[in-house]
């Protein structure tokens, strides 16, 4: 398989990874969706000049493509539900029951054929409609953000909204607001994971700003009840130890800040909402310089596809270091010149989210049972390598591994709205000229 390039034309791409198809539909493009079309059309067009078209940041949008064929050759297919089959990402899909938002890419497929069998008893039982739109996380949420800012009230919102990150969560323009009116509530039973800490065990979360938020099964669990956290995704480092040379791998995150790692760092700008995670908890921990550090020392924004496997040997301008999703390090293990490292200071996390409007219970927490279940948590933990909070599952992250959490007194301090664009035109500000497209506006494009 070819990595996907920008001069490679749109029906070159969907023709070798169908999975991409969906790609472009959500980023401006859903008449590609038909077969003549996307014949017709996608001949002539390149994802260049896609990217142009719509004013799309091109960075991102082949990191979406890379990620969605990434995905689809691990095998992880794509599968749709019921009436919704093609239909376009939507928040309010039709149905008196609605659920909407996006699933990370490695599992999306087994979760949509678990929550199938729910929604088909839900209307056998109950007689009503269940309306679904769950896309790869691939795929972006800038649609999503848009109708949520755009919603008035709760009647705007599904029953049951799943994301990732922190943006469309704790942005007083977005979910913040309906947080804040007690319109969600957690529906998570008691309990926590132990590979996040027990009573009298060894401190395993680590807050953003230092010390500890309070009893280790509290720790990430939403203090108001509002948000359900169903898991993490951590990040770690991806070492190339033939870059890397004689010189002492990274151990730490002020490792990768040192000046050590100048042009050496390659970064998942693309993935905004781990690289969001990433800037608030660094900025957090360590104060603006570590966002201008990290800028400093980045060699080029990637996608973790093209930093392992089959993309790696591709690029022209190699890092010694990547940060990556943890899930990614399942690529490195035939390799013999990558490793992962998880950072012994614990890893950044980015988390996943369900909210639950408290209005719709009692049927609202059946749907959302299937997320909260053992079969579920097993496919995210240990398919996607993502630890979940249900503490029947067995997670599969290293014996002694710990995270660093931004921590529930920050999110409700900060409005993320404004923290999030203000760090990343600070991080643009101080990337290197290589990283800078023509323009001059740098891998975040549009983001802020």
């Amino acid at each position: 398989m070819n990595a996907i390039q920008p001069s490679m034309t749109v029906y070159e791409i969907t023709e070798q990874h169908p999975a991409t198809i969906e790609v472009f539909a959500e980023s401006g493009f859903p008449k590609l969706r038909d077969p003549e079309l996307r014949r017709a059309q996608g001949r002539a067009l390149t994802v260049e000049a896609a990217a142009k078209l719509k004013k799309l940041d091109l960075e991102a949008l082949l990191g979406k493509l890379r990620a969605a064929a990434s995905a689809e050759a691990a095998g992880q297919g794509d599968v749709t539900l019921g009436a919704d089959a093609g239909a376009e990402l939507r928040l309010l899909p039709e149905g008196d029951l609605r659920v909407s938002g996006l699933l990370p890419c490695p599992v999306r497929l087994p979760i949509l054929e678990a929550l199938q069998r729910e929604k088909d008893r839900l209307e056998r039982e109950h007689h009503l409609r269940v309306g679904c739109s769950l896309a790869a996380a691939a795929v972006g949420g800038d649609a999503l953000n848009a109708a949520i800012t755009a919603a008035e009230s709760e009647a705007d919102l599904p029953e049951i909204f799943i994301s990732a990150g922190f943006e469309s969560f704790f942005d007083r323009r977005t979910l913040r607001r309906f947080k804040d009116q007690g319109v969600f509530v957690d529906v998570a039973p008691p309990g926590q994971n132990r590979v996040f800490g027990e009573p009298g065990g060894p401190q395993r979360v680590y807050l953003a700003g230092g010390g500890r938020q309070g009893h280790p099964e509290q720790e990430l669990r939403d203090p108001d009840h509002h948000f359900t956290m169903l898991g993490l995704v951590p990040a770690v480092f991806l070492v190339n130890k033939n870059l890397l040379g004689s010189d002492p791998a990274p151990r730490t995150w002020e490792d990768v800040l040192h000046p050590r790692f100048k042009d050496r760092l390659a970064l998942p700008v693309g993935d905004f909402d781990l690289f969001n995670g990433l800037l608030l908890t660094l900025a957090a921990r360590y104060g603006d310089s570590a966002v201008e550090a990290l800028a400093q020392n980045m060699l080029a924004s990637r996608h973790p596809a093209e930093t392992v496997g089959r993309f790696s040997s591709r690029q022209a301008a190699q890092p010694a270091v990547s940060i990556i999703p943890y899930f990614f390090s399942k690529m490195t293990m035939k390799s013999q010149v990558l490793y992962v490292t998880w950072p012994e200071d614990g890893a950044v996390t980015s988390p996943i989210f369900m909210l639950v409007k408290k209005s719709a219970m009692p049927l609202s927490g059946e749907l959302a049972r299937v997320f909260l279940s053992k079969q579920v948590g097993e496919l995210i933990a240990q398919r996607g390598l993502m630890p979940v909070l249900n503490p029947e599952v067995e997670n599969k992250v290293p014996d002694d591994a710990r995270f660093i959490w931004l921590g529930w007194e920050r999110v409700r301090e900060l409005d993320l709205g404004q923290e999030i664009p203000r760090l990343e035109a600070l991080f643009r500000s101080r990337a290197p000229a290589g990283a800078l497209d023509k323009k001059g506006e740098g891998p975040l494009g549009g983001m802020a």
